[in-house]
Formats: C-alpha cells, sequence, structure tokens
C-alpha cells in the first residue's frame, strides 16, 4: 500500500490521461493520492475528482507564489476556501500548500512578497487551526520565516511538503512539533541533493511521508519523462537504500504515517 501524498493531476495534459493514469497507479501498488488544482477557483475539480474516486483525497490552498491573484481580498478569499471546505468536509484532508517562496525573487521586490506571502499563510493557518485541518507548508529559500511563523501561529499538525532543505532546518521542525511529517519527492533521487537524502537516512522513520509533485520533478530514472503518480514507487525505493530498518517495515510505517497526517482510516 502506497500513498502518494502530494500531486498536481490535472495540471499540464495529466488530466485527458486520467484512466492511463489511474491505470498506471494500479499497476504500480499506488493506492491512495491527493489532487490539488491551480487556483482556488477551480479547486472545486479537485473535490469532484475525490468524489469520483474513492482513493482521492482533496485539498484547498492558495500556492505563495500566486498570493498576488488575491492580495487586494484576503478575506474574501479566506471566506472562500472555508465554503468549499464545509461544503466538502467529507473529501478535503488539508490546507495546501501555502507558506513562503522566495526562491529567483529580486531583491527589490523581495519585502513586498514576503509581507503578502505570510499575511496568506497566517490566515491559512487560522483556517486550518479552525477545523484542526493539516497544513500541507512549501517553503523555498525561506526557512527561517517559514519557522518563525509556524511557531508563533502554535501550528503543530503540519507538513514539510517537497523538502529540500537540510537536517537543522528538519531538526528543528521536528523539535518544535511531535505532529510534523516531512515528504520526500523525487528530490531525494537527484545525485546533488545530498542534503535531502541525509535528512531521509536519519529522522525517525515515524515522521517519513512520500510524494510526486507530480507533473513536477520526474525522478532521477525517468528524467525525461512527465511525472505522474504511478512513480511514487522510486522515491521509496530510494527511501529503501537510504535506510537501515527492512523494506517492508519502511513500506508499512510510511503508509502508515501518511494516514494519520491526514486522519483517513484504512
Amino acid at each position: 500500500m502506497i500513498f502518494d501524498t502530494h500531486t498536481h493531476i490535472f495540471l499540464w495534459d495529466l488530466i485527458s490521461k486520467e484512466s492511463e493514469i489511474i491505470e498506471n497507479m494500479k499497476k504500480s501498488g499506488i493506492s491512495k493520492i491527493t489532487s490539488v488544482w491551480i487556483d482556488i477557483e477551480s479547486s472545486l475539480q479537485s473535490v469532484e475528482l475525490a468524489k469520483k474516486y474513492d482513493f482521492v483525497y482533496a485539498v484547498i490552498w492558495i500556492h505563495p507564489d500566486d498570493v498576488y491573484l488575491y492580495e487586494w481580498k484576503l478575506e474574501e478569499t479566506i471566506n472562500k476556501l472555508e465554503e468549499i471546505y464545509l461544503s466538502n468536509k467529507e473529501k478535503i484532508v488539508a490546507i495546501w500548500e501555502c507558506g513562503f517562496d522566495f526562491f529567483r525573487k529580486k531583491e527589490e521586490d523581495l519585502e513586498h512578497i514576503k509581507i503578502e506571502q505570510e499575511k496568506f499563510f497566517r490566515a491559512q493557518i487560522a483556517l486550518a487551526l479552525k477545523y484542526d485541518l493539516t497544513l500541507v507548508v512549501h517553503t523555498r529559500n525561506a526557512k527561517e520565516d517559514t519557522l518563525r511563523v509556524l511557531q508563533e501561529t502554535w501550528c503543530k499538525k503540519f507538513i514539510l511538503h517537497c523538502f529540500s532543505e537540510d537536517l537543522d532546518f528538519a531538526y528543528k521542525a521536528l523539535y518544535y512539533s511531535q505532529e510534523c511529517k516531512i515528504s520526500f519527492s523525487w528530490i531525494v533521487t537527484y545525485p546533488n541533493a545530498l542534503n535531502v537524502s541525509r535528512v531521509a537516512s536519519v529522522i525517525p522513520l515515524d515522521k517519513i511521508i512520500i510524494e510526486t509533485d507530480c507533473p513536477y520533478l520526474a525522478p532521477q530514472k525517468k528524467r525525461w519523462l512527465t511525472n505522474e503518480p504511478a512513480y511514487v514507487s522510486y522515491v521509496l525505493e530510494k527511501i529503501y537504500e537510504l535506510r537501515e530498518e527492512k523494506p517492508e517495515e519502511i513500506k508499512s510505517q510510511i503508509w502508515k504515517n501518511s494516514l494519520e497526517i491526514f486522519k483517513i482510516k484504512e
């Protein structure tokens, strides 16, 4: 049993290959996935997919790189997220993916970007806390600010999605919250991502989950192909290589971790 905990299967041409993607998942032993669209207006399509398939779970979100679309209507936007959740509670399992992204931002724009991203980050944290939802955190070149806001808001049920930071940051997050999970994507398979593979090799096994983040970030063995949920098995294989536990123990614990963080019954 394998859970791809972070997918964007509506993006690019993946949705046109829905039946093929589902079949590939089954062949690869992928039992569950989460799905999200690209913006708040179309998030309901992800909910509809989750209603269509009992192994798909939906999330609602405002990505930090998209807050500029909503920066003049923060309250209205959060209210819309809340409305979507309350109308579809049985299939929505998280607020995803919010946080900070300072990667490749111009220095002269960074102060404004940070202010606006923090407003939306805090607002989505408040929504997650209100309904006891897991928060899926996006952090890129922003680890100090990310941890600061999580601590200041007392948000403890969160996932560090598509982990790309170092061991120091991982330990600080895990020390702050016993509920934190760290999600590894194809980045852990890349030869130059030694900091990420180091984290995957040493943190407690009960803190690990896995994802594709498809259609982005194809695994090292499939770098020329469009990523899809079936390929999450390559991430799992890499975790096997890095850890001392037996493969079946690793697989079983990661499955358990995934269900636990999203409060999904087996």
